[in-house]
């Protein structure tokens, strides 16, 4: 076998999944069609439980990268008030994908992976054995064998239809234009939230709405403080023509869609990375068959930015422990499909608030009564938090009551929470053992060559915490605790 686990993508789900059986212990090859890294922008930065994830892991440690509890977010054309919270649940990291994929790719191979460019996957079949697979590389057509495939090879995922899975979902009726555009410092005012240029003001970080589409513009330092100041990043959209263009983009496209939107002309002097697309909001029906399996864009997409690469990205930290142990032989029976049963309500969760985003942009009176209305309920301090945990991601349970599949590091206090956010770091099991006299250690130590055991006396529920910071059972009996380790980790 040439590998126990071959990732078809290196792009950010990919790389973290290579590091993520690299901590478990299962090198990983990843094979990506293109020769060099993707040099054009695409995400501007983290939003959502990854961000915290990332740095629980260790993996922003020694960057100056750090999540950051936003105050204020956009919500489609609405704004989130997160600093009337208390706390805002909501939390970004700063950082452009390119920069992203160079600190995950270091992490990967120097967990063990092997990253090689300029190989396509071009056929798979699988037996109850493994997979075989047919990749073009620069030396020619080669025959690789595998226990498992994972397709993180994007939205058009060659993984996804060569094994057939459906990917259902729909199709934006707009198109979006964007760019870095640069725009002379003397024609152009930030004061606080808004942008004003020729006359005309626009809110900054979200979609201004006109009667022809939406423009949305922020100034590229507040993604990158050490960007030029007279650079933006400015997008787009409009109702999709019957014919679109099927040429890339030109600049004088793009100040032609600008001056459509808000009827004048905006002082673009150079642009860079202009594109165009048209948003999908779609899953894949299953993210498992067999042998292969699908993460990231591969088995989602969405209709709105921002949340694409918290959901692929989340996948990867889910699925790695779980695929690790079943390249090592030691995952109990149904382990493996807990990846799906999980992740994909998950991203159910993203498509619903992306959705409703796409629908409070949309023109005409129905959409300015809904904007009307949420803009009232969001006054409450409820419904705020809860859409920001929405979006964050941080609502979902991957089990029944207000502590089984919970996120430790939120669901746990004091001693206990930290001890989970610490464990994150190695990538391993980790048993809190609350009781006095340590009654559960005892319980644990047929696992112990797999898991780390913290006695915490009096800290609360004992729990044993999941490699991916989720809680996996909660009490005191060292019945329920045996039971839930044969569960998740089979037998010692």
């Amino acid at each position: 076998m040439d590998a126990e686990v071959v990732i078809a993508g290196a792009g950010p789900t990919g790389l973290l999944l290579a590091y993520e059986l690299g901590l478990a212990g299962v090198p990983a090859l990843v094979l990506d069609k293109s020769p060099h890294p993707d040099e054009q922008p695409r995400a501007n930065g983290l939003v959502g439980q990854i961000t915290r994830v990332l740095d629980h892991r260790g993996l922003l440690h020694g960057t100056p990268l750090h999540p950051i509890a936003v105050p204020r977010f956009p919500f489609g054309p609405l704004t989130l008030e997160l600093d009337r919270l208390e706390t805002s649940p909501l939390h970004v990291l700063p950082v452009p994908q390119r920069a992203l994929e160079d600190l995950l790719h270091s992490a990967a191979t120097a967990a063990g992976a092997t990253v090689r460019r300029g190989h396509e996957v071009t056929g798979f079949a699988q037996t109850d054995d493994g997979v075989t697979l047919d990749v073009r590389g620069p030396a020619g057509d080669a025959t690789l064998t595998a226990g498992h495939l994972v397709g993180c090879d994007g939205g058009r995922s060659f993984v996804r239809k060569h094994a057939g899975i459906a990917f259902p979902g729909i199709t934006s009726d707009e198109i979006s234009r964007m760019a870095r555009v640069t725009m002379p410092a003397g024609e152009v005012t930030v004061d606080g939230g808004t942008l004003t240029v020729r006359g005309v003001r626009l809110a900054l970080l979200r979609p201004n709405r006109t009667a022809t589409g939406t423009i949305t513009v922020a100034p590229q330092r507040m993604l990158d403080p050490a960007a030029d100041p007279d650079v933006y990043i400015l997008a787009t959209s409009e109702p999709l023509p019957p014919n679109p263009p099927d040429h890339p983009l030109t600049l004088d496209e793009l100040r032609a869609s600008v001056h459509r939107v808000i009827g004048t002309d905006l002082p673009i002097t150079a642009a860079h990375w202009v594109r165009s697309t048209v948003a999908n909001s779609r899953q894949a029906e299953t993210y498992r068959t067999g042998r292969v399996l699908l993460a990231g864009d591969a088995a989602h997409v969405f209709a709105a930015g921002g949340t694409a690469l918290n959901a692929g990205l989340l996948d990867a930290v889910n699925l790695g422990w779980k695929l690790a142990a079943a390249a090592r032989g030691t995952a109990p029976a149904g382990l493996l499909d807990t990846y799906h049963a999980e992740r994909h309500p998950a991203a159910q969760r993203a498509i619903l608030h992306t959705r409703a985003q796409a629908a409070l942009s949309a023109p005409g009176e129905n959409a300015e009564a809904l904007r009307e209305v949420l803009t009232e309920a969001l006054r409450h301090p409820g419904p705020l938090a809860h859409l920001a945990a929405l979006m964050e991601g941080s609502d979902v349970r991957f089990g029944p009551g207000p502590l089984i599949g919970a996120w430790a590091p939120d669901a746990l206090d004091g001693p206990a929470a930290t001890a989970a956010i610490r464990q994150l770091s190695t990538g391993r099991p980790l048993v809190i053992d609350a009781t006095d006299g340590g009654k559960l250690t005892t319980t644990a130590d047929p696992w112990r060559q797999r898991l780390e055991v913290v006695a915490l006396p009096g800290a609360g529920p004992s729990a044993l915490v999941r490699p991916d910071g989720y809680l996996a059972w909660a009490g005191d009996s060292p019945d329920g605790l045996h039971e839930a380790l044969v569960g998740w980790m089979g037998a010692p």
